[in-house]
């Protein structure tokens, strides 16, 4: 099996049709997949769609694809969100003798409105989220991270501290490490980019580099989320990371 991954950052959109209550996610490439009501996961096996998540799943020929959401609102047992949420957008194809994996993370929500905070700062409770693929296999990712917003000299900070966790042996993890992220917030609507330092290495002792875009979410930038990219000599990881104020 092999990985290829892309975060929000490479033009990933997520579209709800109101009158068929199905979804559309598109790629910078322009490829897309629509997801309807009929293809809602049941909540019959671990994975499937609960109070935390809801899971889309169809098949097409040799190509399986699943749409996983993460739910807004106060019944999350995780994180209760009201403006900002994260999805990720699997493929899987195969090919006969191999088969490949396709992973695009991605944020979406009610934008910060146009006139941004300009003075003061804020810190947010988050959470991360993504999947990272070695040669040694496919591990999901998870872990604790922080964010803080400096709104009078239009920057951001950020740390992730991950763990990945074998698709296929829940027994098996594996620390990816810890990243701290600094950016700048643009000087209108409210998004931002930055870059990631690692502190350290993986557990294979391999180093990473990496960077993140994202964007403030509700009237006065309540929550925020960003999608994340890693690279180094040990695999690639993408992600996602959404939060609420304090």
């Amino acid at each position: 099996m092999t990985g290829t991954l892309s975060d929000a950052g490479s033009g990933v959109s997520l579209a709800y049709d109101a009158a068929t209550g199905g979804y559309t996610i598109r790629d910078a490439t322009g490829a897309s997949t629509s997801f309807l009501p009929a293809n809602r996961e049941a909540n019959t096996a671990p994975g499937r769609s609960d109070a935390v998540a809801t899971v889309y799943a169809k098949s097409s020929g040799n190509r399986d694809d699943e749409l996983i959401l993460f739910n807004p609102g106060s019944g999350n047992t995780q994180l209760a969100l009201t403006y900002v949420s994260y999805g990720a957008w699997q493929a899987l194809t195969d090919n006969g003798a191999t088969s490949t994996l396709a992973t695009q993370y991605f944020v979406f929500g009610i934008r910060q409105s146009p006139t941004q905070p300009s003075t003061g700062s804020a810190s947010y409770t988050t959470k991360p989220d993504g999947l990272w693929v070695t040669p040694n296999g496919v591990y999901s990712l998870s872990g604790t991270s922080s964010f803080t917003a400096n709104f009078s000299a239009m920057t951001v900070s950020t740390q992730l501290n991950l763990t990945g966790t074998l698709a296929t042996d829940s027994s098996t993890t594996r620390s990816l490490g810890t990243f701290n992220g600094t950016g700048t917030i643009a000087a209108l609507g409210g998004g931002f980019t930055g870059s990631f330092t690692q502190s350290g290495t993986d557990a294979g002792g391999n180093t990473y580099s990496g960077g993140f875009t994202g964007a403030f979410f509700g009237p006065q930038g309540q929550e925020v989320g960003y999608s994340f990219r890693l690279t180094g000599t040990g695999g690639t990881a993408v992600g996602a990371v959404v939060g609420r104020g304090n």
